[in-house]
């Protein structure tokens, strides 16, 4: 093990600026506050005030003394007696704690800093902070450093030639006199900042330079005897505690292979180690009240981890165990910071749901059962998060999502770490979104939350594709910033819903592509709009499935079988005729086939999902070899998708490419595009009874595409649009004029240039 660099570490922790002194006697008693309802705690408040957005730094019988967050804390010294506080001058950094009514500070300015320590007798209420006991530890001895307090006793480390010892010095008003406890040559001991207690013991970590045996070395400072405790490496042990009776520290032990984390605790007097495996991290706190064993999980550790919608785990309780029984408890909601008390108590700020936030006495019992807790100081806050208000949605159009949504929640306290998630509850697709509590209002204010979404589809930014239809669900999670209260979660469900689109397989409102490749994988290609009315560009892709090179014809065929997403027909290679029913799942937008019949080899073109005889429902056109046009009217039933078909036009013989679009061009019904064998484009308007008006020619030159697809309203504009395709794609945008159905066709790439042999 690298000394230096443990040293470092350890002594990096004991630059301590307040630390208070343990001199014994019990708090003084207040009555508990009865139980409150969450609602009236809030103006619940005892005797004595506990600061807000401050932690406890010490205790001891006649006050506590209370640290703000943040850079320039305040430290202020409040009496249980009145209720009554002061402000400790020049006190700017770090604190630790002990148990009397004894403060001291450490002058960490030029040039003495580190080398002054002042002391304060604060055992009885004033206006002012009293006159301090100033000592310098020059005037001790070279290289003496502060690191804690132990009763009256001044705990002192000193670097000397071989290691750092320790030493404590008794404060009588005196000139303090440093005597020597622990270390000695060979033996380094670096930590005098691990625990202590009231009763005049202190437990330090060191090290035998010789072997490198890691050991925990507990003083009583009374008699300045020492006892020894093996423990583990350094990189496995943490700081411990010590009570009157007992000491334990937490450890990791390899078992098996892995790193299993426990506490290890002795009764004092006895060399029976105990061992108590632990779900906490090494890095937490643990303390001693008595027998029990006090541990739990710092809000403002995590808070500090806090991730928006990521994976914030609850906070662990704060909970005590029984070294004799191994009986479990939680007796505050979580806690924020503790400190050792006097008569063995330990000082929490932490919370409960009855009684809210502030400073509550855990103390040991003289029978050794569970330890007594009482709120002693109030901030007068709830430790419940409640919500007094919301503005979310209940159905949303795909107009209004277009143009994003604005959500709103009214918290009762502002300072809570917040977390949303939006889930499209079909996909399971989630968006996340947090606040921290730091960016609130002030501490204990209510909390207004504003948060937009803009509508687009939550499988993620890159493609910008809209929202898809169905169901969403939104979660709003609140924490206490102390992390001393439940968490409030409060759910909500909306609905987005759009018409059918003829094209549309995952249920987002934009049309897609089913095109299949040389290996006969279906792939599903979407699109989205470059802007209202515009062009189209790739919306990304999804296989589909595979096996499909066993058809030779394809045809989306909009719904037809009463679902809300549009189905696919395919035609194997001896005549059947399968439904494949839409999902509107993106991962698995097409069902299970179902066959519908066989026969249909007769047929050269099949052209499907425009409503031809105005019921509704899409319909099937198919022409067969000798020229004739049938029509297959939909019936909307999965079992049976068509009726019996009926004749409704010869010489169709001459067209080598049929396509229903919809309503093209205005018309009282769904159209037909035939594309001759010259590579002209004819457009035959229905009538709305199953048959066409006259045709009317679109335009030549579209014999070289090898598919027309009508994929409905591609841009956003309310008109028909067509993609032609050659291996790459042309998008042509409808203009509703049956004269002239569309506007110049653009090149696109959908289908990010992959290779098919058909596409619809």
């Amino acid at each position: 093990m690298n000394h230096a660099r443990v040293r470092g570490r350890r002594l990096a922790a004991t630059a301590v600026t307040i630390v208070l002194a343990a001199t014994g006697g019990a708090l003084t008693t207040l009555p508990a506050t009865a139980a409150a309802p969450a609602a009236a705690q809030e103006a619940q408040q005892t005797t004595v005030p506990f600061p807000r957005n401050a932690d406890v730094v010490g205790a001891g019988p006649n006050g506590f003394l209370s640290k703000t967050r943040g850079s320039t804390p305040e430290f202020r010294w409040t009496w249980y007696a009145d209720g009554s506080s002061v402000v400790l001058p020049g006190a700017t950094t770090a604190s630790a704690a002990g148990g009397s009514d004894l403060v001291v500070t450490v002058d960490r300015s030029a040039p003495v800093a580190g080398r002054v320590v002042r002391v304060y007798d604060l055992s009885t209420p004033a206006t002012t902070a009293p006159a301090p006991q100033e000592v310098n530890l020059d005037a001790l001895g070279s290289g003496y450093f502060f690191e804690g307090l132990a009763g009256h006793t001044m705990l002192l480390g000193k670097r000397e030639a071989d290691g750092v010892k320790q030493y404590a010095a008794t404060l009588d008003g005196g000139t303090p006199k440093p005597r020597w406890v622990a270390g000695s040559a060979g033996l380094d001991c670096y930590d005098g900042h691990e625990g202590w207690t009231d009763t005049g013991s202190a437990l330090y970590e060191c090290r035998l330079e010789q072997t490198g045996t890691e050991v925990k070395v507990l003083v009583d400072l009374a008699t300045d005897t020492t006892r020894w405790y093996a423990q583990t490496t350094d990189e496995w042990a943490r700081d411990g505690a010590v009570s009157a009776t007992h000491v334990a520290w937490r450890e990791a032990r390899m078992s098996g292979g892995r790193a299993v984390h426990g506490i290890v605790a002795y009764r004092r007097g006895t060399t029976d180690e105990l061992w108590f495996p632990s779900d906490d991290d090494l890095s937490d706190p643990m303390y001693l009240v008595g027998s029990w064993m006090a541990s739990g999980q710092k809000a403002h550790i995590e808070s500090s981890t806090y991730a928006p919608g990521g994976d914030n785990p609850t906070k662990r309780p704060f909970t005590v165990q029984s070294v004799e029984t191994g009986e479990k408890a939680a007796l505050l909601t979580a806690f924020s910071s503790a400190v050792a008390g006097p008569g063995g108590s330990l000082l929490v700020r932490g919370g409960t749901p009855e009684q809210g936030e502030g400073l509550y006495r855990i103390s040991p019992r003289a029978d050794g059962g569970r330890p007594d807790v009482e709120l002693v100081a109030s901030t007068g806050q709830s430790t419940v998060v409640t919500l007094s208000g919301s503005v979310t949605p209940k159905t949303l159009t795909g107009d209004e999502v277009a143009r994003g949504v604005d959500f709103s929640w009214d918290l009762s306290r502002a300072d809570s770490e917040v977390w949303l998630t939006l889930t499209h509850v079909l996909s399971g697709q989630t968006v996340r979104a947090g606040w921290s509590a730091q960016d609130g209002p002030a501490t204990g204010t209510p909390r207004h939350l504003t948060w937009h979404w803009d509508g687009k589809d939550l499988e993620g930014p890159d493609w910008a594709r809209p929202a898809r239809n169905g169901e969403y669900e939104w979660k709003l999670t609140a924490r206490p910033d102390e992390g001393i209260g439940p968490e409030l979660v409060t759910t909500g469900r909306f609905t987005v819903t759009r018409p059918a689109a003829p094209h549309d397989y995952d249920d987002d409102g934009t049309a897609d592509l089913l095109v299949r490749d040389p290996d006969g994988v279906l792939w599903r290609f979407g699109t989205r709009p470059t802007a209202p009315g515009g062009s189209l560009a790739d919306a990304g892709a999804s296989r589909v499935g595979s096996g499909w090179g066993t058809y030779d014809r394809m045809e989306s065929v909009g719904n037809i079988a009463g679902s809300a997403a549009p189905d696919v027909v395919a035609r194997d290679r001896a005549g059947v005729l399968w439904l494949y029913q839409g999902t509107g799942d993106r991962d698995k937008p097409l069902a299970g086939r179902t066959k519908i019949g066989a026969g249909w080899q007769a047929y050269n073109e099949l052209a499907g999902g425009s409503d031809l005889t105005g019921d509704g429902r899409a319909d099937l056109v198919v022409t067969d070899k000798a020229g004739d046009l049938y029509l297959y009217r939909g019936t909307g039933s999965a079992t049976a998708p068509f009726a019996a078909r009926k004749k409704i036009g010869g010489g169709w013989g001459a067209y080598n490419q049929l396509t229903a679009t919809g309503n093209l061009a205005g018309g009282p019904a769904g159209d037909l595009l035939a594309r001759d064998k010259a590579g002209v484009l004819w457009l035959y308007l229905g009538k709305g009874d199953g048959t066409f008006a006259s045709r009317t020619k679109v335009g030549s030159g579209w014999g070289a595409f090898t598919a027309l697809t009508a994929v409905g309203d591609a841009n956003g504009d309310g008109r028909a649009d067509l993609i032609a395709s050659n291996g790459d794609e042309t998008f042509y945008a409808g203009t509703g004029n049956w004269s002239a159905p569309f506007k110049r066709g653009v090149s696109v790439s959908l289908t990010q240039d992959s290779s098919y042999n058909s596409v619809f």
